[in-house]
């Protein structure tokens, strides 16, 4: 596989961004702007993401931008250790499809090789949400990824396209929220042909101490993707604190549960709501 240029990337982003909001078009056209079914209003409310791997069936609000960015430091093993700075943007297509935009904008790394400070990689992805919850079954939804690889080779980059399917469900079950994925990646060999794959499992369980203050625990894992990347399971206890609606300020900590997982993480992190493109343009 090649990498994908950015022209290319672009009309890529746009063509697919227009497709899948023609798709979902008829779900939410007929809907009352405003109203109380209805995400599309003027409300500027943040639907926060972080601090998990788990992605939930909840998109981002329609119209509404959201920032999102984290700080975190890992421990690998063996002595090295990994600063990276990963942010974005997610925008509310519709109701049920979002946009997704992120990439590790300061990566800094130290192993025996040395020290080495870059870019990292690029993502762009869409999540569609094609069911939503009920008292008896849970919503389900589905998150495509693509990669732009931009990371050089000496900061772990492959060089290579990557691409990740995931199915999603969510529910309610009494105070706790329960996130599940299956996540299905796709990436380019850098020194072959063809492609490797492996498969993701995350559960995540939300729990509200306060109507501010949420607890998360995520155990997540990947099988085998090749002799170089084995299969790991790890660990992560993070909080997620909301300041005012369109502000959530989070933390945590992550801990490798297998030998070939990084064996610590800890983290912080912000989302904020920007504000509702849509309404910008009415008010044009």
């Amino acid at each position: 596989m090649h990498s994908l240029r950015p022209s290319g990337l672009h009309t890529f982003v746009f063509g697919a961004s227009l497709i899948l909001a023609l798709i979902d078009l008829p779900a939410w056209a007929d809907e009352p702007t405003g109203s109380a079914e209805s995400p599309c209003g003027a409300s500027v409310v943040s639907v926060p993401s972080r601090p998990t791997v788990t992605s939930a069936t909840d998109t981002t609000r329609c119209g509404v931008v959201e920032l999102e960015y984290g700080l975190e430091r890992q421990w690998p093993g063996g002595g090295a250790n990994r600063d990276d700075l990963t942010g974005g943007l997610r925008f509310g297509l519709t109701p049920n499809l979002d946009f997704h935009w992120w990439s590790s904008d300061f990566v800094h790394l130290m192993n025996g090789s040395g020290n080495r400070t870059g870019f990292g990689d690029t993502w762009v992805g869409w999540r569609y949400r094609f069911l939503k919850q009920t008292t008896r079954r849970p919503s389900l939804g589905a998150f495509y990824a693509v990669k732009a690889a931009s990371a050089s080779a000496a900061l772990g980059g492959s060089g290579q396209v990557d691409q990740t399917i995931s199915f999603l469900a969510s529910k309610d079950v009494h105070r706790l929220h329960l996130d599940l994925n299956i996540i299905e990646l796709l990436a380019g060999r850098p020194r072959a042909s063809g492609i490797d794959h492996n498969t993701g499992f995350a559960l995540a369980t939300w729990f509200p101490f306060t109507s501010r203050l949420s607890a998360v625990f995520e155990p997540y894992g990947y099988t085998q993707r090749n002799a170089g990347a084995p299969d790991f399971a790890s660990a992560m206890l993070g909080f997620n604190y909301r300041v005012q609606p369109g502000l959530y300020l989070d933390s945590g900590l992550d801990a490798g549960v297998t030998s070939a997982a990084p064996r610590k993480r800890v983290f912080v992190g912000i989302t904020y709501a920007v504000g509702n493109a849509y309404g910008w343009m009415r008010a044009r």
